[in-house]
């Protein structure tokens, strides 16, 4: 097929989706967690750490990236049936482990200065993005996860909601005024990812590579929502001096948001036929929905100060329990407000408005909730309170420091991620552009498509671990 050819047909087949259920794109989800406790317990009863690094980059690739992969291509139409095996072996796995260890309860402490559970929560959201901004250009990719046209649930619609999320939840409100010189730290933190879109920009019309208008409009990105929304979100939280302010400030927000788009500004975002003759009306999905995204921001920030542990630097596993059932409700009552957001207007990516900032603050705060409780499982049953007086008392300060002392618990293609978080999905973007050249995915089997979606993965993930391992940090800025 024609390059010209080829590319219409590319845009067409990626128009007028409607997607599939919240829970539906939810299930596409977990089996990631399931598949992070299952490598935990693997390469802690294998005995694998960083002096076994191929062994146990091997074991964590084929359970936690071969799983991502499949599950959201060729398993996708049995997801139910693969998370409810997942279920039933992991309850196996956690009596079994439990037996006999409730005695414990009182002792077992967890780190709180930089909780595991963050670290591997936002590293989790940057790979399954990885994998996807790739996969949905293939056929093996079902299109009801796909973003949607204007309203509905798409794995892929929560991309740039849960990055704005994952950015959000590691914010420290400070307790300084909001001044000049901040101001300028701000502009200087933002101005990569500035760079990035605007890079982005012109290398897609240079090689006239393959673009969906409305998902942000005719100039704006991905990259562009980001730096706008961290600027507008920061510039904001620094006028604000408590938790509860920033609280009712993002409830203020998202109202307004969405009391503008019924009283018109979503007919006009929405209009297929609308003009794009200026700056303004070319890019109105991205210029209009940056305050829904501010809104998410900044309940994210909330969402973080409820999991801050107040400068303690370990807390006993009934704290962490006590947090645990907190954003286990706040999850709940997310999850509740996208029936109801659902029922009245809809929730739309295209215009970030009430219900689709619910659903992404329910998709992370579940997965959080998820993650603390593999936290605290995993601490609470390798936990020997003997064992660890004695190398606390044999080790140095700086040995104490290492995040693998107690427990391996994020995984170490998690932790690579982490490292080089905005360099790994700078790179994930510049291969997907790099096959989608080479290729003509939409066009290519299944088979063909898996090798090439699992080698992209495998070398991306390599690329970081040699990087985490080296301590090499690839910094933009």
């Amino acid at each position: 097929m024609l390059q010209t050819e080829y590319k219409l047909f590319h845009e067409s087949f990626m128009k007028n989706n409607n997607g599939t259920t919240a829970f539906d794109s939810f299930l596409h989800i977990l089996p990631s967690s399931f598949a992070i406790f299952h490598t935990i317990t693997l390469t802690t009863a294998l005995r694998l750490n960083n002096n076994n690094i191929p062994v146990r980059f091997l074991v964590e690739f084929l359970v936690i990236c071969g799983s991502l992969v499949l599950c959201t291509t060729v398993f996708s139409d049995v997801i139910g049936h693969i998370v409810l095996t997942f279920v039933l072996i992991t309850i196996t796995s956690i009596i079994k482990q439990l037996h006999g260890k409730c005695h414990l309860t009182p002792f077992v402490q967890i780190p709180a200065i930089l909780p595991d559970f963050i670290t591997v929560g936002r590293s989790i959201i940057s790979l399954i993005t990885a994998v996807c901004i790739l996969a949905v250009d293939f056929q093996c990719f079902p299109r009801k996860l796909a973003k949607t046209e204007k309203f509905g649930f798409g794995l892929m619609d929560v991309g740039v909601g849960l990055f704005v999320f994952s950015n959000g939840i590691v914010v420290k409100p400070s307790a300084v005024p909001f001044s000049k010189k901040k101001f300028q730290k701000l502009v200087v933190s933002c101005l990569p990812l500035f760079i990035l879109g605007f890079s982005r920009l012109v290398l897609t019309k240079e090689i006239n590579y393959q673009e969906h208008v409305t998902e942000y409009g005719a100039h704006w990105n991905f990259f562009i929502t980001l730096a706008v929304t961290k600027m507008l979100g920061t510039v904001l939280e620094g006028f604000m001096k408590t938790a509860e302010h920033i609280k009712y400030s993002a409830l203020m927000l998202m109202m307004f948001h969405e009391t503008c788009l019924q009283l018109g500004l979503s007919n006009f975002i929405m209009d297929d036929n609308g003009s794009r003759s200026n700056l303004i009306t070319a890019n109105r999905e991205g210029i209009f929905s940056v305050t829904g995204y501010v809104s998410l921001y900044l309940s994210s920030i909330f969402i973080g100060t409820v999991l801050k542990s107040d400068g303690q630097e370990l807390l006993k596993v009934r704290e962490v329990f006590y947090k645990t059932i907190k954003l286990g409700v706040i999850s709940a009552f997310c999850w509740k407000m996208i029936f109801v957001c659902n029922g009245m207007f809809g929730v739309s990516r295209r215009t970030a408005n009430m219900g689709y900032i619910f659903w992404v603050l329910a998709i992370g705060t579940t997965m959080l909730t998820l993650f603390m409780g593999i936290e605290m499982f995993i601490y609470y049953t390798n936990f020997n309170r003997p064992q660890w007086q004695q190398q606390a008392e044999s080790n140095t300060k700086s040995q104490l420091d290492e995040p693998d002392f107690h427990v391996p618990y994020v995984p170490l293609i998690l932790q690579a991620i982490n490292y080089n978080g905005l360099a790994f999905f700078l790179m994930a973007n510049l291969f997907t552009g790099i096959v989608n050249i080479c290729f003509q995915t939409m066009l290519l089997g299944t088979s063909a498509s898996i090798l090439i979606i699992t080698y992209y993965t495998f070398l991306l993930n390599v690329i970081m671990v040699f990087l985490y391992v080296n301590k090499f940090k690839l910094k933009i800025w």
